[in-house]
């Protein structure tokens, strides 16, 4: 069975192919390193760092939870808003996105650029670079 793209990885018009945008990875960032927030907490955060209504924030939170990148508990006066995916889960999911549309599915290509060579791996030089990495780094 094809394995199902997740909602928020689908290219819709005026969305990046990644599934997500700027704010929405910045809001990402702050909850998954968080785990459990409101958007109060999210919004003090970000205006921080630069202006933001709160309704923006407001807005974008909940597009993740429509997404499926967050879950929402409406138990309490503030909804509090937890990941529904892990962040290093939605990081594999773009990078494979990135990879598959602008390496066309070269993933040695992608390795190259990842590691800052100055030169492209052949797809061979690519598959014993990760067979090395399995060997030494894996746990």
């Amino acid at each position: 069975m094809e394995p199902t793209t997740p909602t928020w990885l689908k290219s819709t018009k005026g969305t990046s192919f990644a599934g997500i945008g700027p704010l929405e990875a910045d809001i990402l960032a702050i909850i998954w390193e968080r785990e459990r927030v409101m958007v109060r907490d999210v919004y003090e955060t970000l205006r921080e760092r630069r202006p933001i209504a709160y309704t923006t924030v407001m807005t974008v939170i909940n597009n993740l939870v429509r997404k499926e990148l967050l879950t929402q508990d409406r138990t309490g006066i503030a909804f509090v808003y937890t990941p529904a995916i892990p962040g290093n889960e939605v990081a594999s999911m773009i990078l494979d996105s990135v990879v598959e549309r602008l390496f066309r599915g070269r993933s040695n290509l992608a390795l190259s650029h990842l590691l800052g060579l100055k030169c492209d791996l052949d797809p061979e030089q690519a598959e014993e670079l990760r067979k090395y990495a399995e060997e030494h780094f894996v746990a």
